[in-house]
């Protein structure tokens, strides 16, 4: 039987998905025979780990990816249209599963997406492999550590992402192979085990002093191994997070150990320099808010001012809001933008309706140049809040959270150290000061407080293209409101 990693990268090529960048365009597995030639020398190698994490970030900021979709999925942002996954992932009632096949017109989504962070995995293994080969990188081998800890680390994100995105994945590395079948797939709970595993090898090795250059991260200046380590503890911290599909599972999270990661983590922002839209671009935050295009959900707004309604009634009478002169955070004044009328279709729902957009980033997206946050430090922060909360430590939770962007931006009282509160603050936080930055958060995060309406897929099924080269001619899915078992698909809601 075939070995997976030798199907999946013959799936990115063919497909044609890592044409985009020429580190990672012609990058073949140890079995191709232009392996030795490709990864010959320290230059070589180094020069192909430099491009290892772009591939991460396009997987997560693409519009061709799931990013789009799992916004309005969340009611953080809205949109009526079909394109990207967003209006599908959106209709209400639930009641339109995920399509899964192969031949559906936004069927990229999930692959795009999936096949970014395999690339990623199956060019960082050949990295290693390289290293593990004998390959020196600087003057006698000094700079293999840093090359070493950048490929665990792009390991750690991409498995991280398909972790928290998809239900199961395979898991391959320079050691591993599997044979290509669904059933070598295991669980989304051991693919986060795994990935929380390559950053703590991240971490290990970056105990050493060296530089990341700035092009490797798309950062705005190059970066000291200890905020590398920083970077990698608030990574890890997201994924523990962030994995949990219900309610329930939240118990179930090593609090102490998201504390740790936290509590090392960004000091901050985690910033990226784009660069137009050649590498660095923030594709979907761009159109999440472009007028244009996607909204602030309803959902959102009432957050910001509770007299303004939550959700746009689905009938042509209701009302457009008028803008309210003053809000209880006062962000919505200054992050926000008012929209007097819609541009949505209204056939499609009323209900995608609303009166706000994002204004926040528009001085860095007209030109898309200049720094954006990837994770925001209010994001860290708020991990540290959350995991002292379900560690019973309010009085710490709750400082954190005052002395942060809750008071600061949004000029809101003080959150009490209540544990109902706090959770409620932090939730508030994660769809208001981290608007259209950190990767998927909002879905994230109404999924583990079960808050996605009913029939919302809580993940991801391996893309259908995948099942397809595997042999399979049905393609499972998730969604509607009869599949709501709160497992694979949401049987909670917020309204």
């Amino acid at each position: 039987m075939k070995k997976l990693h030798r199907l999946l990268l013959f799936s990115f090529v063919s497909a044609g998905l890592v044409g985009c960048e020429d580190n990672i365009l012609d990058i073949p597995n140890e079995n191709n025979p232009d392996f030795a030639r490709v990864y010959a020398t320290g230059p070589d190698v180094e020069n192909v780990a430099s491009g290892l994490y772009n591939a991460v970030f396009i997987g997560e900021n693409n519009t061709n990816g799931v990013q789009p979709m799992l916004a309005t999925a969340a009611d953080n942002v809205t949109c009526s249209f079909g394109n990207f996954g967003m209006r599908d992932m959106s209709w209400e009632p639930r009641n339109f599963a995920w399509d899964n096949s192969p031949t559906y017109a936004n069927s990229g989504q999930t692959n795009n997406s999936y096949n970014r962070w395999y690339s990623a995995i199956g060019t960082a293994s050949n990295v290693l492999r390289a290293i593990d080969g004998g390959v020196q990188i600087g003057a006698n081998g000094a700079d293999n550590n840093r090359t070493r800890a950048f490929a665990k680390f792009t390991l750690g994100l991409a498995y991280g992402n398909l972790a928290l995105v998809f239900d199961r994945a395979h898991i391959v590395d320079e050691t591993k192979t599997v044979d290509a079948a669904l059933e070598t797939a295991v669980p989304y709970e051991e693919v986060a085990s795994a990935a929380i595993a390559y950053l703590e090898e991240a971490l290990a090795l970056s105990n050493e002093s060296f530089t990341i250059p700035a092009s490797w991260l798309g950062a705005p200046a190059d970066i000291s191994s200890a905020d590398f380590r920083k970077i990698i503890n608030t990574s890890a911290a997201r994924i523990l997070s962030y994995l949990p599909r219900n309610n329930a599972a939240v118990v179930d999270v090593d609090w102490a150990r998201v504390r740790a990661y936290a509590d090392n983590g960004i000091t901050a922002d985690w910033l990226v320099l784009q660069d137009g839209t050649t590498r660095w671009y923030f594709n979907s935050g761009d159109y999440l808010r472009r007028v244009g295009w996607g909204r602030t959900d309803m959902y959102v707004v009432n957050m910001m001012e509770p007299s303004l309604p939550a959700y746009w009634e689905d009938r042509g009478d209701f009302p457009t809001p008028p803008e309210p002169a003053t809000a209880l955070d006062n962000r919505l004044k200054t992050d926000f933008q008012y929209m007097p009328s819609n541009d949505f279709i209204a056939d499609r729902g009323y209900y995608h309706f609303s009166c706000y957009r994002l204004k926040r980033y528009d001085a860095v997206f007209q030109p898309n140049i200049g720094s954006k946050p990837t994770v925001a430090l209010a994001e860290n922060d708020m991990l540290r809040a959350e995991a002292r909360a379900y560690l019973g430590d309010l009085a710490g939770a709750a400082a954190i959270i005052n002395a942060g962007t809750r008071v600061t931006r949004g000029n809101l009282d003080p959150v009490a150290a209540d544990f109902d509160d706090i959770i409620e603050a932090i939730h508030h936080e994660r769809h208001v000061e981290l608007h259209t930055t950190g990767f998927g958060v909002q879905f994230f995060q109404m999924r583990k407080l079960d808050l996605l309406q009913i029939g919302t897929p809580l993940h991801l099924p391996l893309p259908g293209a995948l099942l397809q080269n595997l042999g399979l001619t049905e393609f499972y899915t998730f969604g509607t409101v009869a599949a709501a078992d709160g497992i694979g698909t949401s049987n909670g809601g917020w309204r």
